[in-house]
């Protein structure tokens, strides 16, 4: 459960070293000074780029030498060039960009969207502030969990946004789905993200109300970009707590490969801290990870990311369905995503971005004397094509087929019970413009189409979204649309009778960006229907599954980012109502689920202290109450735990080992020590008589420590 927080100390450790490389840095504005966010600025003639942020500032890193132009541009103003002589060291570039005479202000689209790197939304958190949040323990998902939208269930660990189930928020990684983001587990034990954000420059939250190239996802779409050819060649090693790392990076000026290798054994780890569950085996990961990139002629960029993961572990789990005795759980898992995708410009405002990807999972538990043995095989193939026809319109067309294939034996005591097997053959295509209008309005606007063959059911999905400038630092937006998602895998082996689930978003936001400060509010309603809905007892029966569900979300979302009051302190406060029921699966009324608590709030804070050249950070997480259902009472889902609260710190220091960057990383989590009840198993004793059993954390604390190296 804390084998990802090696991951913020060895980002830390290369961030440092890649101080040496020449730096260019300053701030972007328009004449009157106010930041401009999201300007693409350049080594031109070469790949190396970044963007602007909240507060105009940039930093961009390059192995460039002599003469070189550094070039700024951004929609609405006239491009900047200047050359400048690169040596070593950090160079201070301020830019002042004018506004093209005949063009509009730039525009954009918040409603429902966090952006960590776009290029076209505000910034609100960046690769490096997902892995020193200290609650995050070095994973996107728990990053991303103190943003307002989510709800901490911290027993499961995956995203759960605005009412809906985690199966409604899918992740992307560059265009392609990701069929298996999260590591496996057993029951009350929280999965972890399986993807360093050190492998990302782009991290895009949406809410809701996103873009219509993408789909298959009721709640919620996190889409990730992969970063580009690495800096230079250097290799790390990481010696933690809980494992060993290490890395190597070859490259140059066209290409680069990275390889990574991961070895985790919790065993030293869980002996010495006291647990809730019997580990008759303890955690144990092997993972590597490639990641190639090659330049192709003067614009196009191929590039391959490859992971894969193999883990095991045992443990004894109590048994509701045998008054609570001990059963051993054994849990065996393989994960393999690879993605290969190529981007290219034809010139004269064309552009293409392809991509295949493939994913394929193997789950074999044996709780008990039975034995489940699944696998799945996700393939995708993606393409789209981009028209800008001027700086204030483009149209960005595509399509896509994705093929996706279920396996599952059930056994019991070595006698085969069940087999299960399908494919569905999944395809859209999609199109989608955008225009700026009246010098203060973006308009976008598109539809996509959903088909599966397995289901027989084809679907059409709107969506809308616009934004209106009020001032150069403040703008309102609203988004609607409809989203369609074809049922779970694991409803889909009982029956194929069904069809896709449907929920429809409006939203509406207020943002506010002026000096390394963001304001921003929203509201949102959203509409389920064709929710799946099945007999609880007699869940095996194919008959008794239909699309009869619905249900509703609705909420108020306020938050609130300061990096300028407090010098070297950088913080942010969130903040979400919800009201949210439905009636779905098992559920026999209309109730708010228990991953809907209604009020949510979190608080990060990040201190750096350049005298003792080490990072604070600390993280406050608080959350009503959650429903659960007491079997001993006539009621549904009439209950609510107490409330959850969380105190997490970590530091970071960095130093300096035979002239090399290395950093200390040390983290605690639940400082408080307090006890967090996640809700409640119930099971039947001896008399027959109804029991509850806590659902809490394995561990009340959790501790981590590491060093990492570059080299």
């Amino acid at each position: 459960m804390i084998n990802k927080l090696f991951l913020t100390a060895s980002f830390l450790a290369f961030t440092a070293a890649a101080l040496a490389q020449v730096t260019i840095k300053g701030r972007i504005t328009d004449k009157s000074g106010n930041p401009l966010i999201g300007t693409s600025v350049v080594v031109k003639g070469s790949i190396d780029g970044t963007s602007a942020d909240t507060s105009g500032s940039y930093i961009l890193k390059t192995r460039r030498k002599g003469l070189q132009t550094i070039a700024a541009s951004f929609i609405g103003y006239e491009p900047f060039e200047k050359t400048i002589s690169l040596s070593t060291g950090t160079i201070e570039l301020n830019i002042v960009l004018k506004e093209k005479a005949t063009a509009i202000q730039d525009v954009v689209i918040t409603a429902g969207a966090f952006e960590a790197g776009d290029k076209k939304k505000g910034v609100t958190l960046k690769p490096l502030d997902i892995l020193t949040t200290a609650s995050a323990t070095g994973d996107i998902y728990g990053a991303i969990n103190t943003l307002p939208g989510t709800a901490t269930i911290a027993d499961d660990g995956r995203l759960f946004v605005r009412g809906g189930d985690a199966y409604e928020s899918l992740t992307y990684i560059d265009g392609l789905r990701v069929k298996k983001p999260y590591s496996s587990t057993t029951p009350d034990l929280p999965s972890r993200g399986r993807y360093s954000p050190q492998m990302f420059t782009g991290t895009t939250f949406s809410s809701g109300g996103y873009s219509a190239q993408y789909g298959q996802a009721l709640s919620s779409a996190l889409i990730l970009q992969t970063t580009g050819i690495a800096p230079k060649s250097q290799w790390g090693l990481g010696i933690m707590s809980v494992g060993v790392n290490g890395s190597e990076t070859f490259a140059n000026e066209r290409s680069s490969i990275s390889v990574q290798v991961d070895y985790y054994n919790l065993k030293p780890y869980l002996s010495a801290v006291k647990q809730q569950h019997k580990w008759n085996k303890y955690p144990e990961t092997f993972g590597t990870t490639v990641a190639g990139r090659q330049k192709i002629g003067n614009d196009g960029l191929l590039k391959l990311m490859a992971t894969f993961q193999s883990s095991h572990f045992n443990l004894d789990y109590p048994d509701y369905n045998n008054q609570a005795r001990a059963m051993a759980i054994d849990l065996k898992n393989s994960n393999l995503y690879t993605n290969l995708t190529y981007s290219d410009s034809w010139g004269k405002g064309w552009s293409i971005k392809t991509g295949v990807a493939l994913s394929l999972d193997k789950n074999n538990v044996k709780p008990g004397m039975s034995k489940v043995d699944e696998t799945n095989t996700y393939f995708q193939s993606k393409v789209s094509v981009k028209k800008e026809f001027s700086s204030i319109f483009n149209i960005t067309g595509g399509a896509e087929l994705a093929p996706n294939r279920f396996r599952q034996s059930y056994s019991v005591n070595s006698s085969t019970v069940s087999n299960t097997s399908y494919t569905d053959n999944n395809t859209a295509a999609f199109v989608e413009g955008e225009a700026m209008l009246f010098n203060k309005l973006a308009v976008r606007g598109g539809v996509r189409s959903e088909y599966s063959d397995l289901l027989g059911d084809f679907k059409l999905a709107p969506r809308a979204s616009l934004a209106w400038l009020l001032a150069p630092c403040c703008q309102i937006s609203v988004a609607s649309g409809i989203f369609y998602q074809t049922p779970e895998d694991q409803l889909l082996r009982f029956t194929h009778d069904l069809k896709f689930e449907k929920a429809t978003h409006y939203i509406a936001n207020f943002q506010v960006t002026k000096n390394d400060r963001i304001f921003r509010t929203e509201v949102y309603y959203k509409e389920y229907d064709n929710m799946v809905r099945f007999d609880g007892v007699k869940f095996y029966d194919p008959t008794l599954y239909n699309n009869g569900g619905n249900g509703f979300a609705k909420g108020l979302e306020v938050f609130w980012r300061d990096q300028k009051t407090v010098r070297n302190l950088d913080y942010w406060v969130s903040y979400s109502y919800i009201d949210s029921k439905r009636l779905y699966r098992d559920f026999t009324e209309k109730v708010t689920p228990t991953f809907a608590p209604k009020h949510n709030v979190s608080a990060v804070g990040k201190w750096w202290i350049s005298k003792l050249s080490t990072q604070l950070g600390a993280t406050f997480s608080y959350a009503t109450g959650r429903p659960y259902d007491d079997p001993s009472t006539p009621l549904f889902m009439d209950k609510l735990t107490k409330e959850y609260m969380d105190v997490s710190i970590n530091a970071s220091y960095i130093f300096k080992l035979f002239g090399k960057t290395s950093v200390l990383y040390t983290q605690m989590g639940n400082l408080l020590n307090r006890e967090n009840i996640y809700g409640y198993n119930y099971y039947r004793d001896a008399n027959g008589q109804y029991q509850a059993a806590k659902i809490t954390a394995s561990t009340k604390q959790s501790f981590f420590f590491g060093v990492f190296l570059n080299f």
